[in-house]
């Protein structure tokens, strides 16, 4: 008898104990809903301020006579040209910062003046936009006494011969512009035939594309690069476009390299 009282007692006190521990958790629980405390709080990554987008575009022009603007009255060349439509076109200010050409320049003196001189290499690694034209005078000096003298015509085989050596002069330069300015859009302005109005002249047509052939081969192996092609745009009306000196464009022509600049640029 006594020992069933003491279970029921035993009983009773754990029952009690639960209720008051469930009764303990109902109210944390309900605490815990109705005033819930702050998380602890996770410092997340401050972003940073994106960078301005840059409201000037930076030009350097190097080459020959053609980057110099020889036969342009006006005296802006293609150069300046570039400058001015691509300021139109860009709603921006574009400058030309350098412009190293000289008149008569061939690939060795060019390829010269980049490694070893440093007002030059300065102003690229500064860029946005390197135009050069090149190629032009060692053409030229290929294409003197290369005349078969039983058929009175260019001599293929003594052009291709020649032609080697400058076309690897220029893919240093081309190569050395990219490292200097990796960033930078560099485009080359391909090479024309400033005879091609003299029928025992244009033949030489071939040989010059196939130079232009060999800078844009070079060209497309950087996503930075860019060949412009201005053979074309005086074959039909050459002396509408072409200088009186029968070697460089007018006024007229330098607008329509400069044309076509622009549009590879957009």
């Amino acid at each position: 008898m006594k020992s069933t009282r003491t279970l029921w007692r035993t009983i009773g006190t754990t029952a009690a104990i639960s209720t008051l521990l469930m009764a303990g958790g109902l109210v944390y629980a309900m605490n815990d809903i109705m005033n819930p405390k702050p998380a602890d709080f996770v410092q997340q990554p401050q972003q940073q301020p994106a960078a301005e987008a840059k409201t000037t575009v930076d030009i350097v022009a190097l080459g020959d006579s053609l980057t110099v603007g020889t036969g342009d009255v006006s005296g802006k060349g293609y150069v300046q040209n570039v400058k001015d439509k691509l300021a139109a076109a860009t709603k921006k200010q574009v400058n030309v910062i350098g412009n190293y050409a000289v008149n008569g320049y061939t690939t060795g003196q060019l390829l010269n003046d980049l490694q070893n001189a440093k007002g030059v290499p300065y102003g690229i690694e500064r860029a946005d936009i390197v135009l050069l034209t090149m190629g032009g005078n060692d053409l030229f000096a290929i294409g003197r006494d290369v005349m078969n003298s039983q058929t009175d015509e260019l001599d293929p085989v003594k052009i291709r011969e020649r032609m080697p050596e400058p076309q690897k002069r220029l893919e240093h330069i081309l190569t050395r512009l990219a490292e200097l300015n990796p960033k930078a859009t560099i485009v080359y302005v391909g090479v024309y035939n400033p005879f091609y109005d003299l029928p025992e002249m244009r033949p030489a047509s071939v040989h010059i594309q196939e130079w232009n052939d060999a800078a844009f081969r070079v060209a497309n192996k950087y996503p930075n690069m860019v060949f412009v092609p201005t053979m074309d745009l005086f074959q039909l009306q050459f002396d509408k476009y072409m200088y009186t000196d029968h070697f460089h464009p007018n006024q007229e022509g330098y607008v329509r390299i400069a044309d076509r600049v622009v549009q590879a640029l957009e």
